[in-house]
């Protein structure tokens, strides 16, 4: 299998994501693999081949609006598998949105700043805030379509 084909998990990142960050619980990890599956799926719809081609053609700053842009689709896609899967099989158990709006937060640039005790600089974010991320995983969560996720589209992240 071509490695453009594969996921790549660090799943260290498991314990300081529930330890450090305060994000735990299966669903929160299931919110970390399935955000990575979706860079799958935008590689296969050819969205990451466009927006990384664009990305080596801009500035920096512009570079890394595009990355948010990337990683907040991932962020709607993920939303759509879970409502997918509680359609399907009716897994989903109380707590388990929580947990995943709790994951997004923890894991938005600003918040990760902040939390370093660093100045909160946007034009450095690659991942979209902690709103952005929860937004996006919602409006993917609530609509179940794949149109709904066109962030390069949308005015407002």
């Amino acid at each position: 299998m071509p490695s453009r084909e594969k996921v790549v998990l660090d799943t260290a990142f498991f314990t300081p994501l529930e330890r450090q960050m305060g994000a735990g619980g299966d669903f929160a990890a299931a919110y970390v693999v399935v955000h990575e599956i979706a860079h799958h799926v935008q590689n296969e719809l050819g969205i990451l081949g466009q927006a990384n081609l664009i990305r080596t053609k801009v500035s920096q700053a512009e570079s890394n609006g595009i990355s948010v842009r990337i990683e907040l689709q991932a962020d709607c896609y993920l939303g759509i598998w879970a409502r997918a899967v509680q359609a399907k099989f009716g897994t989903l158990e109380r707590g388990d949105i929580a947990e995943a709006m709790n994951a997004a937060k923890q894991i938005g640039d600003d918040t990760l700043q902040r939390n370093a005790g660093r100045t909160v600089q946007p034009h450095t974010f690659t991942h979209g805030t902690s709103a952005q991320r929860q937004r996006w995983f919602a409006r993917g969560f609530e609509s179940g379509q794949l149109e709904s996720c066109d962030t390069f589209s949308a005015r407002q992240l």
